[in-house]
C-alpha cells in the first residue's frame, strides 16, 4: 500500500514538470519580427491602348485672329454686333461719343479757312509788289519783306490743312470697323463704357483657316516632330476626322505650366469647325508603337522631369527612372519612353521612396 501511494506521487511529480517545462519554452520563444519594408502598391505596365497613336485635347482656333480697338478715346454710344457674328470687311461694329472730335474739326476747318485767306491776301500783295519793285517805286529790301510774309502765310495754310485733316481723321476714328471679314469672338466694350485709344474691344477670327491649338509637354516633343501624320476630331461630332499639320511649335516652355504651345492647321470644309469648341489632336507614326500606359500617380515630377519608380522582382528593389510622357487620358498617362512593356512600376508611396529601397507588394492591380 505504501509503495502504490509512492508511485502515485512520482507520477503527480513528474506531470509537473513536463507542464513547467512547456511553459518555460513557451516563455523563451522569441516575438515574431516585424516587416520593416516599405509597402507598396505595384502594376505591370501595359501597351497603350491604339497601338501607335497618341491624343492630345486643344482649342479650334484661326490662324488670323485681329484684336482691335479705337485709335481714339471716348464712350460707346452704339454696337451694332454679338458674340459669333460673322462680319464683313468695313461693316461698322461700334461708335464712340464724336461731339467733341467734331467740334475740334470744326475749329481746325475755320482755321484752315483763315490760314487761305489771308495766304492768298498775302500772295495778291507780292504780286502787287513786285510790279512797284520794276518800277522803282518800293525798295528791294521792301519786296524782300513782303516777300517773307507771304512765305510765312503759306507756311501757317499748311499748319492749318494739316490740323484740320488730323481733326477729321480723329473724327472719323471714332467709328470701329472691320479691317477684315470673320467672326466676333470675343467683345469687352459695351454702351456707355469709356475706353482708351488702343484698348482691345473686339476680337475677331478669319474662319477659313481654322487651327487646333495644343499644350504639348516636354515628353511629348519627340513625338510630334516623330509622327507620320495628324488628325483633328471635335468632340461635338466624334465620328469626323480631319487631316492636320504642324504649322508652329513653341522654341520655349511656358514658365508657369512648363509645356509648349503648338498650332496644327486643319484641313475642313469651310463651316465645320466653329471657334472655341474643344477638339482632339493625334498623333500617328511607328515611333510610339511602344508607347504604355502607367497610373496618374505612378509619375511624379522632378526638377521638371517626369519619373517613375521601377520595381527589381528579383532583389524587391525600386530604382527611379525618368520617362517621356504624353497628354493624360483620364486617370492614365501614355508613356512615350524609358518603359517597356512587362515592367512593374510603382503606384502608390511613390514619393515616399528612396533609390535602392527594399519594398514588399502590398497590392497588386490588375493592368
Amino acid at each position: 500500500m505504501a509503495a502504490f501511494a509512492h508511485g502515485d506521487k512520482m507520477v503527480r511529480l513528474g506531470y509537473i514538470i513536463s507542464v513547467a517545462a512547456i511553459l518555460l519554452s513557451a516563455c523563451q520563444q522569441e516575438a515574431p519580427v516585424k516587416d520593416e519594408r516599405r509597402p507598396v502598391a505595384v502594376m505591370t505596365v501595359a501597351e497603350a491602348r491604339g497601338g501607335a497613336s497618341m491624343r492630345y485635347a486643344g482649342e479650334i482656333r484661326s490662324a488670323f485672329e485681329s484684336q482691335i480697338g479705337f485709335q481714339v478715346a471716348g464712350r460707346i454710344v452704339e454696337r451694332t454686333i454679338n458674340l459669333g457674328d460673322t462680319v464683313h470687311a468695313g461693316q461698322t461694329l461700334l461708335r464712340i461719343d464724336g461731339a467733341d472730335y467734331a467740334r475740334a474739326q470744326a475749329s481746325a476747318a475755320a482755321q484752315a479757312g483763315a490760314a487761305r485767306t489771308s495766304a492768298a491776301a498775302q500772295r495778291a500783295d507780292l504780286a502787287r509788289s513786285r510790279e512797284l519793285l520794276a518800277k522803282g517805286f518800293i525798295s528791294p529790301a521792301e519786296f524782300d519783306q513782303q516777300k517773307a510774309s507771304t512765305a510765312q502765310a503759306d507756311a501757317q495754310l499748311r499748319a492749318a490743312a494739316a490740323q484740320s485733316g488730323t481733326a477729321s481723321a480723329q473724327l472719323a476714328r471714332t467709328v470701329l470697323s472691320a479691317p477684315r471679314a470673320g467672326v466676333v469672338t470675343q467683345i469687352q466694350g459695351e454702351v456707355g463704357q469709356v475706353v482708351g485709344a488702343g484698348q482691345t474691344i473686339v476680337t475677331m477670327a478669319d474662319t477659313t483657316q481654322p487651327e487646333i491649338a495644343v499644350s504639348l509637354p516636354e515628353g511629348g516633343l519627340a513625338a510630334v516632330r516623330d509622327a507620320a501624320r495628324f488628325s483633328v476630331t471635335v468632340w461635338g461630332d466624334p465620328g469626323k476626322s480631319y487631316p492636320a499639320r504642324l504649322r508652329t511649335l513653341s522654341g520655349a516652355a511656358d514658365p508657369a505650366t512648363r509645356t509648349f504651345a503648338a498650332r496644327f492647321s486643319i484641313d475642313a470644309p469651310a463651316g465645320a469647325l466653329l471657334m472655341g469648341e474643344t477638339a482632339e489632336l493625334q498623333l500617328h507614326g511607328k515611333s510610339m508603337g511602344r508607347a504604355v500606359q502607367v497610373p496618374l500617380t505612378a509619375v511624379v515630377e522632378t526638377n521638371g522631369k517626369a519619373r517613375v519608380w521601377v520595381l527589381d522582382r528579383r532583389a524587391m528593389t525600386v530604382r527611379p527612372r525618368d520617362v517621356r510622357i504624353g497628354a493624360p487620358q483620364g486617370e492614365t498617362l501614355t508613356v512615350t519612353s524609358g518603359l517597356k512593356p512587362g515592367e512593374g512600376v510603382v503606384t502608390a508611396g511613390v514619393h515616399l521612396l528612396h533609390s535602392g529601397e527594399k519594398v514588399r507588394i502590398a497590392k497588386v492591380p490588375t493592368s
